[in-house]
């Protein structure tokens, strides 16, 4: 067996009592375990509290430790065999908890070097992975001895192992790449810390930014894969990340709103306090001077639609509703025609009627012109 090949002179087998214990308080997200599986974990002052009974000691009290869940599924028969070994350098005294499919404490060990439970009941149990005496610090876990059956690899598994070469090792462990495949979830130390998203077109990963996405939705900015050289105008927008307390810094294409500067965001208050003298669209931008085109470059198809989207940030409707009160208007008065789009608003416009002022650049607060009956397109036909 692969824990004898292994651990060799540990040979301690547990009591085996069976006693129902009630829910298990606060437990953490299990990390599946197959057939032998080795797994890198790490119980942290923030890992989650379990409740447990020390079943070699009938009477006792029901206890609480620091520690970490692993699932697996068992035949009825087959001889589990599992090793949990404090690494070098470790102050870990580890302890083991096992959890049948009904819910009940089945064993219990606190010398879990080579522990041996034999399956009476199949289904998925749960193994506790426990910290006695307050102590903390990382470990690995192995299991052995489930039938072919029982042991199935799950896809997740096969992915990290046959298709991205990565080890997986517990989700509790700080600073860990966590990558969702499918339904599930795996985390690693092989790649730099992230979340990431598993794509099975392409057989790869690719890192899924939730800062990013949260600027741009919050801000409406168009957030730019990387910050350009010095030298070109940009909005750099720094965050803080909750998680490992660090700052990330973005940048993104000006806007009216949010001119080109530096800025800090904050998430939890959803606020951007400016860093430079750049400052977020509570005052009238400066008119810029028209711009001319050369020659040979001919203007956007639509010119009107694409302004609304780069310089307000608005998500211009292809046509506008035929009920427009809850909807962002904006006309756009050109000779004797008048162009209307339609938008939902933002947290820098409301929903209502502007018109474009050519002069400012702004977006006056209108009325619907009196002098149009009809409009077709967003191009009044009937005055």
């Amino acid at each position: 067996m692969m824990i004898r090949q292994v651990l060799g002179k540990f040979a301690v087998s547990s009591a085996v009592a069976m006693m129902i214990i009630g829910a298990i308080a606060n437990l953490a997200e299990s990390v599946p375990i197959t057939d032998g599986q080795t797994i890198n974990g790490f119980i942290r002052a923030a890992s989650r509290a379990y409740q447990f009974k020390n079943l070699a000691r009938p009477g006792t009290a029901t206890q609480t430790a620091r520690g970490d869940e692993y699932t697996f599924t068992a035949r009825r028969g087959d001889s589990l065999e599992v090793a949990v070994t404090a690494e070098d350098g470790s102050t870990l005294r580890p302890a083991i908890a096992l959890i049948d499919p009904m819910g009940r404490q089945v064993s219990y060990s606190e010398n879990p070097n080579f522990f041996k439970y034999q399956i009476v009941r199949a289904g998925t149990y749960k193994l506790l992975v426990l910290a006695r005496n307050n102590s903390l610090g990382r470990y690995t876990v192995a299991i052995d001895g489930l039938s072919a059956a029982a042991a199935q690899v799950p896809l997740a598994d096969q992915v990290m192992r046959n298709t991205l070469r990565l080890r997986a090792i517990g989700c509790g462990v700080p600073n860990v790449a966590k990558i969702k495949i499918g339904t599930e979830e795996r985390c690693t130390r092989d790649i730099e810390p992230g979340v990431y998203l598993y794509e099975d077109a392409t057989k790869s990963i690719k890192i899924v930014d939730a800062r990013r996405d949260l600027i741009a939705k919050q801000l409406q900015v168009s957030v730019l894969d990387r910050c350009p050289s010095a030298g070109i105008p940009v909005a750099q927008i720094t965050i803080a990340e909750p998680q490992d307390g660090r700052d990330y810094t973005y940048c993104a294409t000006p806007s009216r709103f949010v001119q080109a500067g530096s800025y800090r965001y904050n998430p939890i208050t959803d606020t951007l306090t400016p860093l430079s003298t750049a400052i977020m669209g509570t005052t009238p931008p400066i008119p810029q001077p028209p711009t001319t085109l050369p020659p040979t470059t001919a203007l956007p198809t639509d010119a009107r639609r694409q302004q609304l989207q780069r310089d307000y940030g608005l998500a211009v409707l292809d046509n506008c509703p035929a009920v427009r009160s809850a909807y962002v208007v904006v006309n756009f008065p050109e000779a004797n025609q008048i162009y209307q789009y339609c938008a939902p608003p933002t947290r820098f416009l409301t929903a209502g009627e502007y018109t474009y002022n050519p002069t400012t650049g702004n977006l006056d607060a209108a009325a619907k012109p009196a002098n149009c009956t009809i409009t077709i397109g967003g191009i009044c036909v009937v005055k």
